[in-house]
């Protein structure tokens, strides 16, 4: 089963062969172009994170196979296969032809071999090389066998120039005298202890972001984070209160990265400036903390959280587009930090104190988490942008479609009709006539009628006049009438904009081509309905299942038409059980 092609992209992004990449390709790009065989990197799970190589091979194995970005090929995903058994094995293997278990891929031949994280041991993916079992290369085996050893050495390269950095720069914390202290990787191994002894061994569990933590002795410890390349770990013993400060960073970055990953995770702005406000007021000690965004007409409205009543902080910063405090008689403070969006002021980010004022770092703290908030802000209107072009290139290919139909209508379909009358008339002014003039008059009508039919069909399919006059449950039935495969429909009369009737009708369209072409349905059913702000279109089967979304079946074209007008569409096809496409269309304002 495929992943989303954006899951492996986002997981290819930060996966550690990525640093490998350009010596993956130096050391196979021989081989598989002499033999037109492909170079895929997979992760630990079988997953396949790039397929590089020929562009026609690549089409072909994605197009036969799903051979191709986020595809998952694990033997319990894929069966017997050179990537999956060499995650399963944990060895280099080759893969020939018939020795598959999936019949689609008995014309492909595949070498995979492991690699090995150089600090833990653990596997981190394999490197393969695919191609057609024609072009087979007799060394493609000890190919990526040699290529997966180098390239764990380049990566245990890597790792001893890393620990030669930290080395370099946190050194001289670590000699220092006084409790006694060490440099510790992200992985948890010892870089360099202190002299008197203090860690003892290779590896400790340090927490993922820093804190105090208790040694395997017993004893009490602080990770203090360093640049996301390491820790300082420090002995606690009974001294908590130097590392107050340590512990606040900690924390702070800690919030930092659940806010990071809400954004990764493509949360709406609201949810994160919610998440936003929630975060920062514990951390700076304030009461309350809330987003403010500033409109036009210079008023501030709050989009998240609870703003103070005092406002000046809020107003400075709307004035000089900079960070601004005020502190109170009854000893309460608020401090407010500029959103900046693409060089200019959006809004801002206020925290603030009932009795007690803020601590003077507060502006300061504030301002990581205003660049946060700007950076999502920008991501939401690239967005939106984005889908308003989208809208606006499908909205300018229907009108295209209906001044084609328009202009077919009016000009040649009217003339073919008009040549085939003529030609009619002649033939009954000629009577009973016979001989070589007639038969070719017959002919030219016979021609006549067949364009004018084609021409009919090739009209309805650039836009049936049935969707501009009665709407989408018109546009669908009368391209249910045309169908041979029986299919019930229950369909809303509702008016919609004509963006949307013509993107409902074109993903029903598609869906049920699809049905007829590759499902081996015996029956099929159309819904749509307007409910929860949108329109619910639903296309069913009782055919095979298995369809692929990403597999050059028409189902891929059908999420862009859905996304173009800002809506989604998902695909469940489980094999043998049919296939059930469901796609949410907004309507205009939700």
């Amino acid at each position: 089963m495929a992943a989303e092609r954006a899951e492996a992209t986002a997981r290819w992004a930060a996966h550690p062969l990525r640093a490998a990449a350009d010596l993956i390709r130096h050391c196979l790009k021989g081989i598989a172009d002499e033999s037109e065989h492909l170079i895929v990197i997979s992760d630990a799970e079988g997953m396949l994170l790039q397929v590089q190589g020929d562009a026609r091979v690549r089409s072909r194995a994605a197009d036969s196979m799903n051979f191709t970005e986020g595809a998952l090929w694990s033997e319990g995903g894929a069966g017997t296969n050179a990537i999956g058994t060499a995650v399963a094995a944990d060895h280099a293997v080759q893969i020939f032809a018939a020795e598959h278990f999936n019949e689609v891929v008995h014309a492909w031949t595949c070498s995979a071999a492991p690699i090995h994280d150089p600090e833990t041991g653990g596997l981190l993916g394999v490197i393969d090389l695919t191609g057609l079992q024609r072009t087979v290369h007799p060394h493609s085996l000890a190919a990526v066998t040699t290529t997966a050893r180098a390239v764990e050495g380049h990566l245990r390269a890597l790792v001893e120039q890393h620990d030669d950095r930290l080395r370099a720069r946190y050194a001289g914390r670590v000699t220092r005298p006084g409790e006694r202290r060490a440099i510790v990787a992200p992985t948890g191994r010892v870089v360099a202890d202190d002299s008197r002894g203090f860690l003892h061994r290779s590896r400790v569990d340090v927490p993922l972001a820093g804190g105090e933590f208790v040694l395997p002795s017993g004893e009490r410890a602080y990770a203090e984070p360093v640049d996301h390349a390491g820790f300082v770990v420090h002995e606690l013993g009974g001294r908590r209160a130097r590392f107050d400060g340590l512990q606040a960073a900690a924390d702070e970055q800690a919030a930092l990265r659940r806010l990071a990953s809400a954004v990764a995770r493509d949360e709406s702005p609201a949810e994160i400036f919610r998440a936003g406000a929630e975060e920062i007021a514990p951390l700076v000690g304030a009461d309350g903390a809330a987003v403010v965004r500033f409109e036009p007409d210079r008023t501030a409205t709050v989009v998240a959280g609870m703003a103070s009543d005092d406002l000046a902080a809020v107003m400075a910063v709307s004035r000089t587009h900079r960070s601004a405090r005020t502190d109170r008689r009854d000893g309460g403070s608020v401090v407010a930090g500029p959103i900046i969006v693409a060089g200019s002021l959006w809004g801002a980010m206020v925290a603030w104190t009932r009795h007690e004022p803020l601590p003077p770092e507060t502006g300061d703290r504030l301002a990581t988490f205003t660049e946060l908030a700007g950076i999502v802000i920008a991501n939401a209107q690239g967005r939106a942008e984005l889908a308003a072009s989208r809208a606006r290139v499908v909205a300018a290919g229907d009108e295209a479609r209906r001044r084609i139909r328009r202009d077919l209508h009016d000009g040649a379909q009217q003339r073919l009709v008009s040549a085939v009358i003529a030609l009619k008339l002649a033939r009954r002014e000629l009577g009973d006539a016979t001989g070589p003039a007639v038969d070719l008059l017959e002919e030219a009508l016979s021609h006549a009628e067949s364009a004018t039919n084609e021409l009919r069909e090739l009209s309805h399919g650039i836009l049936p006049d049935a969707l501009r006059q009665g709407g989408v449950r018109a546009g669908i039935e009368a391209l249910v009438s045309r169908l041979r495969l029986p299919v019930s429909t229950s369909v809303t009369g509702e008016r919609l904009p004509d963006v949307l009737e013509a993107t409902a009708y074109f993903i029903v369209a598609e869906a049920l081509t699809n049905v007829v072409r590759h499902a081996g349905a015996r029956s099929a059913k159309v819904t749509a309905a307007i409910q929860d702000g949108g329109l619910w279109l639903q296309v069913s089967d009782d055919g095979v299942g298995g369809a692929l979304p990403d597999a050059g079946s028409g189902l891929l074209g059908l999420r862009d038409r859905a996304a173009a007008v800002n809506g989604d569409l998902v695909v469940h096809s489980p094999p043998g059980e049919g296939t059930i496409i469901t796609a949410r269309l907004p309507l205009p304002g939700e």
